[in-house]
């Protein structure tokens, strides 16, 4: 059975109009949409692969009209290519569709609304890990490959305090991969090179 890697990654200041996003300033108009998508790229690509076995989630939390959910499935993603322009054009795409209730945006991609607290209720069946620098070493972890994993990582700005107790209400683990402050998209990188690495040791 396929053990599936879900990464969340909150956008705290993600615009969630695609018309006030400009693509030759992705970081100056999207309240710093390039972040998630270098995190989505950190999430699925190899070097001439694209991983199946990973889901991408994130909420956008800037104006005009959050909160808007986004999730990506690697099994059924298709034509997206890993620059950090096409997967934007992606998440655009995305938003001019938003509705209330979830709709595939495009193959593989999927918007609604949808706050944090729900998105943990729907994930309780998950294991879930939290992201803290003090949290527990990975190394210390026992990943069994019997549930799904759901790791939880903020922006450039971090989760709420709010977010993270409800995160650990759920059941979720602070894990560390250090205690130095790293990117977000290379965070999810090291995580995925750690799994790579237990499962190959399996094998």
């Amino acid at each position: 059975m396929t053990t599936f890697r879900h990464f969340y990654v909150k956008s705290t200041k993600g615009v969630t109009d695609a018309k006030k996003i400009n693509l030759k300033d992705i970081p100056g108009t999207s309240g710093r949409l390039d972040i998630i998508a270098r995190s989505i790229n950190a999430a699925f690509w190899l070097s001439n692969n694209i991983r199946r076995n990973v889901v991408f989630h994130t909420i956008l939390h800037g104006m005009p009209d959050p909160p808007v959910y986004i999730r990506f499935e690697g099994e059924k993603m298709r034509k997206i290519s890993p620059d950090e322009r096409s997967i934007i054009l992606f998440i655009l795409k995305a938003l001019e569709r938003t509705r209330e209730n979830e709709v595939e945006s495009t193959p593989g991609v999927f918007v609604s609304r949808k706050n944090f607290e729900k998105f943990i209720e729907e994930n309780r069946d998950k294991k879930i890990y939290l992201l803290m620098e003090d949290g527990k070493p990975m190394k210390s972890i026992n990943f069994k490959n019997e549930r799904d994993y759901l790791f939880i990582l903020g922006d450039n700005l971090d989760l709420s305090e709010e977010e993270k107790q409800i995160a650990i209400e759920a059941g979720a683990t602070p894990v560390s991969i250090g205690k130095t402050s790293y990117l977000t998209s290379h965070c999810i990188v090291v995580i995925n090179w750690y799994l790579d690495m237990l499962e190959r040791e399996v094998e």
